[in-house]
């Protein structure tokens, strides 16, 4: 293949460039949006996550000013390592089919020299979301062989007053996480919350744990009395961690995962854990709340969302481009 990317720099990322690509992903996102959606403080975290190799797994691309007007990543810090998540954008002044192509090639062949990493005879993809507006890079991943697997939505409400009581089920309580003392439980009930959810994959505990720590011991924004835990007796039934905060908004409330344990399901606790939100929102003087959602929903989380009065905002579709066939570790 002819690489078209010889009158541009090609080169590893290093942690020099991050203020130069968050400016790069919020052109894109102001071109999209009309919002800055990318923070130096939360995208710092994410580089310096356990597992990540930047200089080995990203990539940025210059003009002969110096300028960074692309960028890619290739994220496969935990095993399993059978779904590699790329992410790939271009300054929207800059934009160029062939140049974005050779992005995704380079993706691809980063991704394949680490299938070796997934246990034998096991599928592996690349995979990329992006938002359903985004025309030109849905178009360049179609041509490039990537196929179109999933759609996820947008979901908000306006807080213009607060919302119903939540209505527990009898012998459940719901009360803020003590991070002290149960972390590792309220993250082994969101991995086992997750299981059946579109995507899942199991990943060794210790490295899930490491990462949450990471995010935690990093975020300045971290606030505990934020992750919600429903419990009946001592076990945790559900789980509804949330951030006070967008990048894009600051004024919109953000629930981050929500999912209720199969033992305790339609029993009405996922309603109580998201009304117990919004009202903590509305408390804390946010404007509004939002949250993704699988759009085909295994337990029906959209309906959900709108009976608590949510609509959607917007679209995101997911991509898949198969490296290798085999045993699929994933839930389909």
């Amino acid at each position: 293949m002819k690489t078209t990317t010889a009158a541009l720099k090609f080169r590893p990322f290093t942690l020099a460039d991050a203020p130069a690509v968050v400016n790069l992903f919020n052109a894109c996102s102001q071109a999209l949006f009309g919002w800055d959606d990318a923070d130096l403080t939360q995208m710092m975290i994410d580089w310096t996550s356990p597992g990540l190799n930047p200089e080995e797994v990203i990539r940025v691309l210059e003009d002969d000013q110096g300028n960074i007007v692309g960028y890619i990543e290739v994220w496969d810090t935990t095993q399993p390592h059978v779904v590699k998540y790329v992410w790939g954008v271009m300054h929207p002044e800059h934009w160029d089919d062939a140049h974005y192509h050779d992005m995704l090639a380079w993706a691809e062949a980063c991704a394949r020299s680490r299938i070796s990493l997934a246990p034998p005879e096991t599928r592996v993809v690349m995979s990329q979301g992006l938002p359903n507006q985004d025309i030109r890079r849905k178009k360049a991943l179609e041509a490039y062989g990537f196929q179109l697997v999933r759609h996820f939505f947008r979901m908000e409400i306006d807080l213009t007053h607060p919302c119903a009581a939540p209505n527990l089920p009898d012998g459940m309580r719901i009360e803020p996480m003590d991070p002290d003392s149960e972390l590792r439980d309220t993250i082994l009930a969101l991995e086992d919350g997750f299981k059946d959810h579109w995507g899942h994959v199991d990943r060794p505990f210790d490295e899930v744990y490491a990462q949450y720590q990471h995010y935690i011991k990093n975020d300045p924004d971290f606030d505990p009395s934020l992750w919600l835990l429903a419990k009946s007796g001592d076990q945790i039934a559900g789980v509804c961690r949330s951030s006070a905060k967008t990048v894009e908004d600051p004024d919109m409330g953000w629930v981050n995962q929500l999912c209720v344990r199969k033992p305790w399901r339609r029993q009405g606790l996922g309603m109580a854990l998201l009304l117990m939100a919004f009202n903590d929102f509305y408390r804390r003087g946010a404007q509004r709340a939002g949250l993704a959602v699988d759009a085909a929903s295994l337990t029906n989380a959209t309906r959900l969302y709108e009976k608590a009065g949510m609509h959607v905002t917007k679209q995101y579709n997911s991509y898949e481009m198969e490296l290798r066939p085999g045993n699929n570790l994933t839930t389909d």
